[in-house]
């Protein structure tokens, strides 16, 4: 994955030239591409990942409709901005209907563009950018071991795989890291959200159309399917698929090949099948909303990933990685209170690690100084004094599990030192961390 600031798709070299130089002067990398097939081209074989893409609506080889087509598998978490001409606002208009983010009439103000950039890639979601190889999500601590170890096997393998979990847990994280270290490495991810595949169109982003399959298939399209070609499709929330939508998927999966609309020669499946999903599937199989055979092929490998209030051992880890990611430049790097690491400990985390991650780097930008303290991270109080304990057996749990939790604080995480303070054995205390 190559990440890149800005991709312009320009086709005036004067106009595109000077756009780059501009960028590269403010410091931001830039990849410009002339035409709708090199813009394509990059995506699949540099596997370019840009934060910002600023598009001409008129190229040499299609309109800003068949560019944003053509791409839109690849560019989920973008920002994309059109430059149109006065006489090209309707298809601008429709551009952002269909999910672009902006457009710009020519001619436009750089000086006022810059600033929309930067924002951008602050915005970008940085799980995305370039740089290392991803990692895997669940080796922040000893406390998730067997779960990482399951992942690394089955990302090894070419089998389906269903990733269940809550929401923020890491399901698309997981599925990245499997698949760079799946055989279908060389090739592109492909997240979507099966939401969006709509009855009606279903089997046209599924399998693609040919020239004149339907009334207003003026070219040929290419489909999710064929996009995701060598490599990785990753259906988020499948849970979510519409019954049309379950019943293509599964003639997928079964035979391998699938039949583009309008053709009559079936093409080869080449490509990994992932799946996530925060719905209880067995439950909506019985409730007949989802289909069984369908849930019986995507879970060939089935993953059940923990949230994070079941790892207590991986809150300070994940914790103290995310603060020192943000910290890493400053001359005072962060660090948490003994009070903010109790106070992470205690907090039940409804949102998993994306909460987690979320809190850790607001709490960076409003803490005074760089030691990052309880009220930064819950500025809204203690989210705890409203719990009820319904009876002793439970009163006496949530007492063991706060003690539990404070000597890990304490003991900066580690276990055996945590396990002397508590005055138990280190096996115990594991087994118990395991109960919970």
């Amino acid at each position: 994955m190559s990440y890149v600031d800005v991709l312009l798709i320009e086709d005036d070299r004067v106009l595109g030239g000077a756009l780059r130089q501009r960028l590269q002067l403010e410091g931001l990398s830039a990849a410009w591409v002339e035409n709708c097939s090199q813009a394509v081209e990059a995506f699949r074989r540099q596997r370019l990942r840009p934060a910002f893409i600023l598009a001409d609506i008129r190229l040499p080889d299609g309109s800003g409709e068949d560019l944003y087509r053509r791409i839109i598998p690849y560019v989920a978490r973008s920002t994309i901005v059109f430059a149109t001409a006065y006489g090209e606002l309707a298809q601008a208009v429709r551009l952002i209907a269909a999910g672009a983010t902006d457009y710009l009439t020519k001619p436009y103000d750089v000086d006022a563009l810059i600033p929309r950039i930067r924002a951008a890639i602050e915005a970008f979601d940085d799980e995305d950018a370039g740089g290392p190889m991803p990692e895997n999500p669940f080796l922040a601590s000893a406390a998730t071991e067997a779960v990482a170890m399951n992942i690394q096997k089955l990302g090894a393998q070419s089998l389906t795989v269903l990733l269940q979990g809550e929401t923020g847990v890491g399901k698309e994280l997981t599925a990245r890291f499997m698949h760079a270290n799946s055989p279908f490495s060389s090739g592109p991810f492909m997240p979507v959200n099966c939401a969006s595949l709509t009855d009606d169109l279903v089997e046209s982003q599924l399998f693609g159309h040919r020239r004149g399959a339907f009334s207003g298939a003026s070219d040929a399209h290419r489909g999710l399917i064929e996009h995701a070609d060598g490599g990785t499709l990753f259906l988020d929330e499948v849970g979510e698929l519409a019954p049309k939508a379950q019943a293509a998927l599964l003639r997928v999966l079964e035979d391998k090949r699938f039949l583009p609309l309008g053709s009559s020669a079936p093409m080869k499946a080449n490509c990994r099948f992932m799946a996530s999903t925060n719905a209880d599937l067995p439950e909506a199989v019985r409730r007949k909303t989802f289909r069984a055979d369908l849930y019986y092929r995507l879970s060939v490998g089935h993953l059940n990933l923990p949230p994070l209030r079941e790892r207590v051992q991986d809150i300070l880890p994940l914790a103290t990685r995310f603060l020192n990611d943000w910290s890493a430049a400053s001359p005072a790097p962060a660090v948490f209170s003994p009070g903010a690491q109790q106070a992470l400990l205690r907090h039940a985390w409804p949102g998993n690690v994306r909460e987690l991650k979320n809190r850790v780097l607001r709490a960076a930008v409003i803490a005074e100084g760089p030691t990052i303290q309880d009220g930064d991270l819950f500025p809204e109080g203690n989210l705890n004094e409203s719990l009820v304990i319904p009876d002793l057996n439970a009163a006496r749990a949530d007492a063991e599990l706060r003690s539990i939790q404070q000597a890990i604080a304490a003991s900066g995480g580690q276990l055996g030192l945590a396990a002397k303070r508590l005055g138990i054995s280190r096996t115990t205390l594991w087994k118990k961390l395991r109960q919970r």
